[in-house]
């Protein structure tokens, strides 16, 4: 096990100025980890372009920096916020829903395995090796991220509940003279009363 790691717990107000520089000091000192808490889905602040350059230079200068969540239950989903993708795009690596302490002792033991290069310890990060993670095909899906997603996805669920209660009332309606028409109000009594 390769223990050169630390683990840092982002809050609401931090100082990245003081995070980078724990950063630059810590690859002096032959860091090969690094484990960031972050909010929710692996999300912080979205104007702290400094530390995303700062966690890209980790990533070049090979430490392979991992986020995972602070929350209890759920996991890290880089890419569904424009953050995450930064992320990304610096080379950080998701813990997914492991815990802290599995993060810590799966990359600790993996980068103590001497037979590993830096790039396949990241993609290790995101498998399952002893049920420590959750493979992602048995993830929930994300959650909706604004407000438009939300209502659209209402409005759907809305049309879709409305077309089955008017098929399932299409006997009904075909046993009707031919050109008795309805008008919406009629056609919304008939969905509520069958709903």
């Amino acid at each position: 096990m390769d223990t050169r790691l630390i683990t840092l717990r982002l809050v609401p107000g931090f100082d990245d100025a003081c995070i980078i520089h724990m950063i630059k000091a810590a690859r002096d000192t032959h860091l090969k980890g690094l484990i960031l808490q972050l909010y929710g889905t692996g999300n912080m602040p979205s104007l702290k372009d400094d530390l995303v350059n700062a966690l890209e230079d980790a990533t070049t200068a090979g430490v392979c920096v991992v986020v995972t969540t602070q929350c209890q239950t759920g996991s890290v989903l880089l890419g569904h916020y424009a953050t995450g993708q930064a992320l990304i795009r610096a080379g950080v690596v998701s813990a997914g829903d492991m815990t802290l302490e599995a993060t810590t002792a799966k990359l600790a033991y993996l980068l103590g395995r001497q037979d590993l290069t830096l790039e396949e310890v990241r993609d290790l990060m995101g498998v399952d090796l002893r049920g420590e993670l959750t493979p992602k095909e048995f993830m929930s899906p994300p959650p909706l991220a604004t407000s438009y997603q939300k209502a659209i996805a209402k409005k759907n669920r809305s049309l879709s509940r409305s077309f089955s209660v008017i098929f399932s009332l299409q006997p009904e309606l075909t046993k009707l003279p031919i050109g008795v028409e309805f008008d919406a109000c009629q056609v919304d009594r008939a969905i509520k009363t069958k709903a």
